[in-house]
């Protein structure tokens, strides 16, 4: 998990994010990545129809409350339509704020599918990409985010 990640790179080596990802926010508005710049953003791309998703995303609120005194901004993107997304959210009560792709995930974040989730340092480095399912709630995840959320945090 990221540990183990963070042990085989160095900061240095680790790829840039492109803040010019446009999104639209489903309670309202369009931004790109750059309202986010300097804060721990970790970014998970799901769909309505992708049953891994799904799973993974009350782990991913739990992490979110986990994590309510640090600086890390939570963003749940749809690789979907809106409304396709704002249907299968209407009969759940996610805290999760939730978006839209204004366009394509940009090749700065790799992708093989989804649910694929990225992990962005405060410096604007992809720290962390997970392709499939995950249990983000994990102690250690926490901990890592925590550490990652610090101002001085690697």
């Amino acid at each position: 998990m990221p540990a183990r990640a963070a042990a085989q790179t160095t900061p240095a080596d680790l790829p840039r994010a492109d803040y010019g990802w446009t999104l639209r926010a489903l309670d309202g508005g369009t931004l790109t990545l750059e309202a986010f710049r300097g804060r721990v953003l970790f970014i998970n791309l799901w769909a309505s129809w992708c049953t891994p998703c799904v799973r993974e995303l009350a782990s991913i609120e739990r992490l979110q409350d986990a994590l309510r005194e640090h600086d890390v901004a939570f963003l749940a993107v749809a690789a979907e339509s809106e409304a396709s997304a704002r249907r299968f959210l209407r009969s759940r009560s996610y805290a999760l704020p939730f978006y839209v792709e204004e366009q394509r995930a940009p090749p700065a974040f790799p992708l093989r599918g989804i649910p694929t989730t990225w992990v962005v340092d405060r410096e604007g480095r992809i720290a962390h990409v997970r392709h499939g399912e995950a249990e983000w709630d994990r102690p250690e995840v926490v901990a890592w985010l925590r550490t990652l959320a610090e101002p001085t945090g690697r």
